[in-house]
């Protein structure tokens, strides 16, 4: 009995310690050397009648998932005529973003001092990217457009809806909207901003035709979609528990990047850029519907998601007592799905978890929990690795090797 127990404990943490990597997968993955827009030859066919490319970073801190943008939406708009950039960031703010790439402004740095309010962005990374696609578009009939789909911070809907009236010569006024989704609000604040919402929607309805003679369809659409996410977010600060604020959050980013592709047409393709939590189709960030399970269920197969995971660097983050800090790994934990792609890399890899979905052998594997090396949000994570189902989530994960932290542009 003694040599039985002993031999189903081996035999137990024998299948634990290997079940992080299964050699079935390596006919489904391509290493690359490079983050080069050539090196993702490898999604060719995988994108065929895709709208929406859901491209998940694994931490907000780190200056290669930037670099990794730039270079897939270079791929994206060469390879497969994608025009529409949509990133973790205000609607209204990103229109500021938007009107730098279409050359009708210039101060990048003062847009993204004053009308930013994500720190991620006032990167070297994230100042190559817009430079990019500002030089594009200078140099092509065909633009790439560049959104946010938040509602956390709307005071730049307010200044482009104020802008918007002046245009039309209305003179709503318009006020408030100051402080954002996390603050503290009072209760009669909450009622003043509902208010001017529903006055300001009335006003727009009530003078459709006149506002149109004086602008554009189109433009009258834009801002109206700023006054929408006035009501998103009013409806969001309403909420007394915590956790129905983040379920409207995500709730909200699919409708702002549905809503993006309908004003663009019915040809429109999306690249959508923000943290694993919100790209995976799975519950996530707490028990919300994230912004990719919503976007499966609205787009199913037209929309294609990828994970990313790295093996060993450094990022920056918030700690868990709320102070910015250098976080990484120096080595590759064992035992992990991380150091399965590591040794499929070449250094780096993109493993197709979709194509590799028809082979049966796989399919206890892709449904099952995989463990990864831990990354970050805004704010560190308490472990090093966190455990959950990848590759039931995403349709195919990339791996860099190593990573280094942002560069802060100032």
């Amino acid at each position: 009995m003694k040599y039985l127990f002993t031999f189903l404990l081996f035999a137990l943490v024998t299948t634990a310690t290997t079940a992080q990597c299964n050699a079935d997968l390596k006919p489904y993955t391509t290493g690359f050397d490079s983050l080069k827009a050539s090196s993702f030859s490898f999604l060719d066919t995988a994108l065929t009648d895709v709208k929406i490319v859901g491209y998940g970073e694994d931490t907000h801190g780190t200056a290669e998932f930037t670099v990794l943008a730039e270079e897939l939406m270079k791929y994206l708009s060469e390879k497969h005529d994608f025009k529409v950039l949509i990133i973790e960031t205000g609607f209204g703010e990103g229109q500021y973003l938007n009107d730098y790439i279409h050359g009708k402004r210039d101060d990048l740095k003062t847009i993204l001092n004053k009308h930013n309010s994500t720190w991620r962005y006032r990167t070297k990374e994230f100042y190559q990217l817009m430079n990019w696609l500002k030089s594009y578009n200078k140099n092509n009939d065909d633009p790439i457009y560049i959104y946010g789909c938040e509602m956390q911070y709307v005071i730049s809907d307010v200044n482009r809806i104020k802008a918007y009236l002046q245009k039309v010569n209305s003179d709503f006024p318009l006020e408030g909207f100051e402080k954002h989704l996390w603050q503290q609000i009072e209760e009669s604040e909450k009622t003043a901003y509902y208010l001017s919402y529903a006055r300001l929607k009335q006003h727009f309805i009530d003078n459709y035709e006149a506002f149109v003679a004086e602008s554009s369809e189109k433009e009258f659409s834009m801002a109206y979609q700023h006054v929408a996410v006035l009501g998103q977010f009013v409806t969001a600060i309403i909420q007394h528990v915590e956790q129905r604020k983040r379920d409207f959050r995500d709730i909200y980013m699919e409708q702002n990047i549905e809503w993006i592709l309908n004003f663009h047409g019915t040809d429109a393709k999306a690249m959508y850029w923000a943290h694993n939590a919100h790209v995976g189709d799975w519950i996530d960030n707490g028990i919300v519907d994230v912004t990719g399970y919503q976007l499966r269920k609205r787009y199913g197969n037209y929309y294609y998601n990828i994970a990313t995971d790295f093996g060993t660097g450094e990022f920056l983050a918030f700690s868990q007592e709320g102070k910015m800090g250098t976080f990484g790994h120096k080595a590759v934990l064992e035992d992990t799905f991380t150091q399965c792609l590591q040794s499929f890399g070449k250094p780096n890899a993109f493993v197709n978890f979709r194509k590799a979905r028809e082979d049966k052998k796989l399919s206890e594997f892709l449904n099952s929990r995989i463990t990864t090396m831990s990354g970050a949000g805004a704010q560190v994570r308490n472990s090093n690795t966190e455990t959950k189902e990848l590759a039931k989530a995403f349709d195919g994960v990339i791996y860099l090797d190593k990573t280094t932290k942002i560069n802060w542009a100032d």
